[in-house]
């Protein structure tokens, strides 16, 4: 039997389905500590045992996307041991991937004045200067990075592409060239140069470094993106259109690409092709704007709750329910006491397939407002999913009487009832979703089901008919 198909409930702008990386390279992330490594011990005095104990904690929230509880571990080591130099690093990574900026910067910091030498806090440290727009000083961090390590791959990539950025192509072709004798397979130093090529005019040059790059990596969407650009101003249309949908099948949400296809497919004349691409891209193109629009925001306040939960609503739209949760996570720990935030950080746990911490969220939901009907029917939806059958029907039960005219609560009842044997009170719940959703042939079916196990027949072979009816006229 199938269990459960209502919809799950968002609370602010409804409900919400990744925004494309087709533009320009974003600042490097910051390198996490993995949980398979070793966890460091603190060689400071302080509560060693404790302060290891939480920087472990710290690891394994983080390498679950939940940063919002691994700032809180990390921190609690640092009480135990303030100068526990891999904590404050951690710290330092969690921070900047909220979009806390200052304070990850700070993180950073801390961590050189305890060791100097610290190659990833510095990297790190550039890479947020590079956020912040402040490239002089990223520069300078990069450059002492490659005085500790000659050898640091990635520094001459972000470093490179600082200086394409700046438009200073003789300083990046000396990079990338450095970069490559180091890894010579690393797709992102011929995209790179490929992208450099296009900003110099020279087409025919930048088709062959990218043509390089995607058969390095021949899942990067990105240089599939910037490999049908180049094709487009190189000419060959036809092989823009190729490449170009090659890029959206490895990413659907991409819009970048999507503005390619449409230009290649009106230069070859097919315009009626090219109408419904641009008005796809048309709309990307405003989901991916609002989420720049709340990064900036974040950037400037990273306490902003409101901008936390918009992120988190607008990353849904585009299935990245593991970022839409850490979004609300975070909403939730700036605002408590806020039950549409805990009911929407529940059904994106729920996406994720975290059914306990769902139901935590929706139970956290209804501590703070008992009579939110949302996050009631929610909790339901949760437990039966958890197979946890008798407390799903006693709160969808609460739910109904919160909002009697749901559909869904009654459907999701009906089932519940019909998988205990109460046919009679599923026939009940049933019908009302019927009155709600005449149209609905699925829950027919499973009302006639229930007329059957009661004896009901001849209800039964009419709710089958009108089955019959609804198909013949679709």
């Amino acid at each position: 039997m199938r269990i459960l198909n209502g919809a799950i409930c968002v609370a602010l702008l409804g409900c919400a389905g990744p925004p494309a990386d087709d533009g320009p390279a974003p600042a490097p992330a910051p390198e996490a500590t993995t949980t398979t490594a070793p966890v460091p011990t603190p060689t400071v005095s302080g509560d060693v045992i404790a302060a290891a104990e939480a920087f472990r904690v710290g690891v394994e929230l983080a390498a679950q996307g939940r940063d919002t509880e691994a700032v809180a571990a990390y921190r609690r080591a640092i009480d135990e041991s303030p100068s526990y130099v891999e904590a404050n690093y951690n710290l330092g990574n969690a921070l900047a991937r909220q979009l806390n900026i200052a304070e990850a910067i700070t993180a950073y910091q801390k961590v050189l004045t305890l060791d100097s030498t610290h190659v990833s806090a510095r990297h790190n440290l550039a890479a947020l200067y590079v956020r912040q727009l402040n490239y002089a000083q990223a520069i300078a961090e990069h450059d002492a990075v490659l005085r500790l390590d000659p050898r640091h791959v990635s520094t001459y990539y972000d470093l490179g592409y600082i200086y394409f950025i700046r438009g200073e192509y003789e300083r990046v072709e000396e990079l990338l060239q450095n970069g490559r004798r180091l890894a010579p397979r690393e797709a992102r130093f011929h995209r790179l140069l490929g992208r450099m090529r296009h900003k110099q005019l020279r087409y025919d040059e930048a088709v062959v470094a990218l043509e390089q790059a995607v058969a390095l990596d021949s899942v990067d969407a990105v240089a599939h993106a910037d490999l049908a650009q180049a094709k487009l101003k190189a000419g060959d249309f036809e092989g823009a259109v190729t490449t170009a949908r090659r890029s959206i099948d490895l990413n659907t949400t991409a819009k970048d690409p999507r503005f390619v296809l449409a230009n290649a497919l009106r230069r070859l004349g097919r315009a009626d092709e090219a109408v419904p691409v641009l008005e796809k891209f048309r709309a990307l193109d405003e989901v991916d704007s609002e989420i720049r629009k709340n990064l900036r925001i974040l950037g400037n306040d990273p306490g902003d709750h409101e901008a936390r939960a918009m992120l988190g609503l607008l990353y849904a739209r585009q299935s990245r329910y593991a970022e839409a949760a850490e979004a609300y996570r975070l909403a939730v720990h700036l605002a408590p006491d806020s039950v549409r935030y805990r009911n929407n950080l529940g059904n994106y746990y729920l996406r994720t397939g975290d059914v306990d911490a769902a139901i935590g969220a929706y139970q956290g939901g209804l501590a703070v407002d008992p009579q939110y009907p949302m996050a009631a029917y929610n909790l339901g939806v949760a437990l039966a999913r958890a197979q946890r059958f008798e407390e799903a029907e006693e709160t969808l039960s609460r739910a109904l009487i919160l909002d009697e005219a749901n559909p869904d609560i009654h459907y999701n009842l009906g089932l519940l009832r019909a998988r205990r044997g109460d046919f009679a009170g599923a026939a009940t719940a049933l019908e009302s979703v019927v009155a709600a959703r005449p149209e609905d042939g699925d829950v027919r079916r499973k009302l006639a089901v229930s007329y059957l196990k009661l004896g009901r027949v001849d209800d039964a072979k009419n709710q089958l008919r009108k089955v019959a009816n609804l198909e013949a006229g679709n």
